[in-house]
């Protein structure tokens, strides 16, 4: 009978463990978001904009309609008007290492040639992380492909 009492409670602390650890996956950090966009002379796209941060090590955040779902300012504003600063954000889990890289995609033809970004700054704010992180686009580059990349050498 002592036998069958050690494997029970053997069992019952794997068990435990099983759902401690799942339950601290679920519990996981989460953070603020916040993208500022900084667009040039020309109007840029209106709908279905994607945007890929990439953080140092692999982790990121990947949007496939940054406008419907991290937008900023509002259902009736007019995003990426020339020579403007739009605002989006988001709350999600918590990616623990910087972001290096952004990448930009649309669906074909809205990242039409003419249309400028100068730069795109990222903030994250959770529970003991503060980073900002801003990405130069050249001055007065075009957005040529339908997946501009802009990196800052930190990534592996």
């Amino acid at each position: 009978m002592a036998k069958l009492s050690s494997k029970a409670s053997l069992l019952f602390l794997v068990l435990a463990l099983l759902v401690f650890t799942l339950k601290a996956q679920e519990m996981k950090k989460l953070c603020d978001y916040e993208m500022v966009v900084s667009t040039g002379p020309s109007r840029g796209p209106s709908t279905k904009l994607r945007v890929i941060l990439d953080a140092i090590f692999g982790e990121n955040i990947n949007t496939t309609d940054v406008i419907k779902r991290w937008g900023a300012m509002g259902p009736r504003h007019t995003y990426f008007l020339p020579n403007s600063y739009d605002k989006f954000g988001v709350r999600l889990p918590c990616v623990e290492q910087n972001f290096c890289a952004i990448l930009i995609g649309g669906k074909k033809g809205e990242l039409k040639p003419h249309w400028y970004i100068n730069n795109i700054t990222v903030s994250t704010k959770g529970d003991g992380i503060d980073r900002f992180k801003t990405f130069r686009f050249l001055s007065e580059h075009e957005i040529e492909s339908l997946y501009p990349f802009i990196g800052d050498g930190e990534c592996p």
